[in-house]
């Protein structure tokens, strides 16, 4: 969900106004369902920075106020206590990052070796949090919310006590686990690369883009702990029995395009421009994009694409909508769209004293992949199951609780 930011697509449309320090969440929802301000679409400059400043005026409320941070409703949110980490074993230069093939199938191909962390992310060995408390925080979507729960579940589960009240969109969130509001955050690659860390054209190869984020957020004491396989970008839609008809990759697709004109497909208005939309479709895939006729949605195509309205359209690759619609992603064949996987970030002293964290959440991340996030999302987000009861179920089912 890489637009050129993972920023603003999800609209303004859902904001909730819950009480900020008070022990509430804050659930600056912007409607970070699939539609508005985190992940996809490019934020004008004067709204980021307009968004920067009510999320460090709200920190900084809730911090004269003797708050607890950004909605943090435990006063122990960023202390840790436990085993201080030892020698540095490196653990993260053996984690392994399969690389994505950009579609919903969720196949993924070899396991390239992710670079060695800098110092002062090096993970020393344990699996036991010996009774720390640290706190995590998440944006207020089903996805983020999994994450974050399933990550409380297993250190629970370990010996730590984990509070974790703070849920909130970029940037607020950003700086709650920059001030110390939280010790840890799930974040994605083209999101940290492109919003915080200026990188205007992050690498399109999914282990180069993780190694540049954990190498440069490492110089600002942010580790990147646990790499998942799954990439949560931009990709092309079509219904899954359309295949034979239009290919199952971007090339095939657009082959057809160029022999069937006019063929309709739904994007939103951004599409047009980005670097990572139509003039790179054209670009990379050749003139076939160019003979296509664009109809401009507001959201994402799914319900577009399922009722018939478009041949294909514009998606997010774990939009639960996806398998409700039994919809398929065609398969970005010569990478295109900039990859956006996820991975924890643990504030560098909470990980020396926590390395557990890591030991315990890397085996977790390491079999997230697309397609299993597009089902774990789909059970909350389209079956209305319970968040908790659907993360809880997963991490059983593979041994993890």
């Amino acid at each position: 969900m890489t637009s050129g930011i993972r920023t603003v697509e999800r609209r303004i449309a859902d904001v909730h106004d819950p009480r900020l320090c008070a022990g509430q969440a804050l659930v600056g929802k912007v409607h970070e369902g699939r539609n508005g301000f985190e992940r996809g679409k490019s934020m004008r400059s004067g709204q980021w920075l307009v968004s920067l400043a009510v999320g460090t005026a709200l920190l900084a409320a809730c911090g004269n106020s003797g708050g607890a941070g950004v909605g943090s409703g435990s006063g122990n949110a960023g202390a840790s206590s436990g085993s201080s980490a030892t020698s540095a074993t490196g653990l993260a230069s053996a984690s392994t990052l399969p690389t994505s093939s950009g579609s919903a199938s969720g196949a993924v191909g070899p396991t390239p070796t992710i670079a060695p962390p800098a110092a002062n992310c090096a993970v020393s060995s344990g699996t036991n949090g010996n009774g720390a408390t640290v706190s995590i925080g998440s944006k207020a979507f089903a996805e983020e919310e999994l994450l974050a729960t399933m990550t409380q579940l297993v250190l629970q589960q370990h010996g730590f006590t984990v509070t974790y009240t703070t849920k909130a969109a970029d940037p607020v969130i950003d700086q709650a686990l920059r001030s110390g509001s939280i010790d840890m955050l799930w974040q994605y690659t083209g999101t940290e690369l492109q919003l915080y860390l200026n990188v205007d054209k992050p690498p399109t190869n999914l282990n180069a883009a993780f190694n540049l984020t954990a190498q440069k957020d490492a110089a600002n004491n942010l580790c990147w702990a646990a790499p998942a396989p799954m990439d949560d970008t931009n990709g092309l839609a079509i219904k899954a029995s359309d295949k034979a008809t239009y290919g199952s990759t971007l090339s095939q697709f657009g082959q057809y395009l160029a022999a069937h004109p006019n063929t309709k497909v739904c994007i939103q208005s951004e599409f047009r421009t980005r670097p990572d939309g139509l003039p790179g479709l054209e670009t990379t895939y050749g003139g076939g994009y160019s003979k296509a006729n664009y109809v401009d949605i507001g959201a994402t195509a799914e319900a577009p694409i399922a009722a018939g309205q478009c041949a294909a359209g514009a998606v997010f690759t774990t939009d639960s909508a996806i398998a409700a619609n039994n919809l398929y992603v065609l398969q970005d064949d010569k990478g295109l769209f900039p990859p956006d996987n996820p991975g924890l970030i643990v504030r560098a002293d909470v990980l020396k004293k926590s390395p557990a964290i890591a030991n315990l959440m890397a085996p977790v991340a390491a079999k997230l992949t697309t397609a299993v996030m597009v089902d774990l999302n789909k059970q909350v987000e389209v079956d209305k199951k319970n968040v908790t009861d659907v993360a809880r179920a997963w991490l059983t089912q593979n041994g993890f609780v």
